[in-house]
């Protein structure tokens, strides 16, 4: 997409307005320049926003969503905000860590993508007052680290404290989850696995058999532990989230149809349309209209 910017261009183009701290791990948030607001932005890191007073509304993978004082909202990587609109007292903390600093530091008992996967429905969770005080220690405390001149141990602190931030939030979201979410099992770390390089494939792989290989496991055991803990098969896990990217691409009306079917790996625009047709129950053509007539 030519005016879909990344984190990493961000950090570069606005960070006068929009970052306070940026490197390829760790990136702090704290104010909105409108002008980059307004571009859509795939920022590939896990997202966390703490809403400290007003409120603001932006589209985030094709769907609307508003967050006011005091709501947390998390993202997983690969998330495109656009069309962001917020109060003229908006005011807010950020944190964004790449993907392979989420699994260096996630070494607790529960999984942080069992996390996500919950996230990818249910993004944003009300802090109580002690929560978000809390977490606003950590962020300023991990912000001045950031900013300081390194010590000896420096990459340790911040590696703890970041830590902590990660710790904080999951405890603000596992007890909005399902219990049976939080067993750690060799199916569950499997189905995570999963998840994860499901959610890191780019363009979109659709045959069960690619993830299957790349876990070491056979398709059909695959496809049996996922139905087992969330009842959908692998093949059905992996066309939900291909017709949510569809869905997005055509939602966003920045590329031709025939692109988005080259962008996500199909092999004919024919292929694309009979794919579209029996997920979503009409053509790109017909889909794309009627998600532009519904969103206005």
């Amino acid at each position: 997409m030519d005016n879909e910017i990344l984190i990493n261009n961000t950090i570069k183009q606005h960070n006068d307005k929009l970052i306070v701290y940026g490197d390829n791990q760790i990136v702090l948030i704290e104010d909105l320049n409108n002008d980059a607001a307004n571009l859509p932005m795939r920022i590939d890191m896990v997202i966390g926003i703490l809403c400290l007073k007003g409120n603001a509304t932006c589209n985030i993978n094709g769907n609307t969503i508003t967050i006011n004082a005091g709501d947390m909202l998390v993202q997983h990587p690969n998330a495109i905000f656009s069309n962001s609109r917020h109060s003229d007292d908006i005011e807010f903390r950020g944190i964004c860590l790449s993907r392979d600093y989420v699994k260096q530091l996630a070494t607790m008992p529960r999984n942080i993508w069992d996390i996500i996967l919950h996230i990818e429905e249910s993004p944003i969770v009300h802090l109580q007052e002690a929560e978000m005080h809390i977490f606003l220690q950590y962020y300023n405390l991990l912000k001045a680290k950031l900013l300081s001149k390194p010590g000896i141990n420096h990459k340790e602190i911040i590696n703890s404290l970041t830590q902590a931030v990660i710790c904080e939030i999951q405890d603000v979201f596992v007890p909005h989850m399902e219990t049976d979410q939080l067993k750690y099992t060799s199916s569950n770390m499997l189905f995570s696995r999963f998840l994860e390089l499901l959610s890191s494939s780019a363009p979109r792989e659709r045959e069960v058999s690619y993830y299957a290989n790349h876990l070491f496991v056979s398709p059909k055991y695959l496809s049996a532990v996922c139905k087992e803990i969330s009842g959908k098969t692998a093949s059905e896990i992996i066309s939900s989230y291909t017709v949510k990217e569809i869905t997005r691409l055509l939602k966003m009306n920045t590329m031709s149809i025939k692109e988005i079917a080259y962008c996500l790996n199909f092999s004919s625009i024919s292929f694309f349309g009979k794919y579209v047709r029996k997920h979503l129950g009409m053509s790109p053509k017909h889909y794309r209209e009627y998600l532009i007539r519904n969103d206005n």
